[in-house]
């Protein structure tokens, strides 16, 4: 960490938290990540200068203090990307377990950000954080090719269908238990042709 070479991650939520991060960063000289950063947005101008990443983990979640709007955590992205900080939206809900990534990035939409800027907090901007972008992150000759496909808006869980998915190239098989139970049972008591 103190050549440069690797990142600390520091879990902080409060303000009062983040503060104590970055002066920390700043004694030791080294680089760090915020990892929740809850209330990034009201240091957010303090992230940019010392150009400190944030990985917002609790999109879909109440707001840390009690004063903060009941929409604080949608609009936090947005606040972030006017400011100039690097940040990337997570999903480390226990019950979904990074199904719906996409759909917390399509909430960020709905609260300030473009699709564009959307699409890169869950692609580019945490190869970026990670510094792996040179590898991964974006459609480009030479990178891993981790690509969906999928009918309607990958952003909406209302009209996102993923068709395929391609793991460094190659084709993974989406099929899963529910689908094949719907193939062996679907004739058998005649409901459909």
């Amino acid at each position: 960490m103190f050549e440069k070479k690797q990142k600390l991650f520091i879990h902080a939520d409060v303000s009062k938290q983040i503060l104590v991060a970055v002066d920390f960063a700043k004694k030791f000289d080294i680089d760090i990540v915020l990892v929740g950063g809850s209330d990034s947005y009201l240091v957010a101008d303090l992230l940019k200068q010392n150009n400190i990443p944030v990985i917002l983990n609790a999109l879909h979640s109440l707001p840390t203090m009690q004063d903060d709007d009941v929409d604080q955590p949608f609009k936090t992205p947005a606040i972030l990307q006017k400011a100039g900080v690097l940040f990337a939206i997570n999903d480390n809900s226990d019950n979904a377990k990074y199904r719906n990534l996409d759909f917390n990035a399509g909430t960020a939409v709905a609260y300030g950000l473009t699709k564009e800027q959307a699409l890169a907090a869950i692609t580019i901007n945490p190869a970026k954080i990670l510094g792996i972008d040179q590898q991964t992150g974006s459609i480009e000759t030479g990178k891993d090719a981790n690509i969906i496909i999928c009918d309607g808006d990958v952003l909406d869980m209302r009209s996102s269908v993923v068709t395929d998915a391609f793991i460094q190239g190659r084709k993974v098989n989406l099929d899963n238990k529910q689908n094949q139970l719907y193939e062996r049972y679907k004739h058998r008591y005649g409901i459909m042709d």
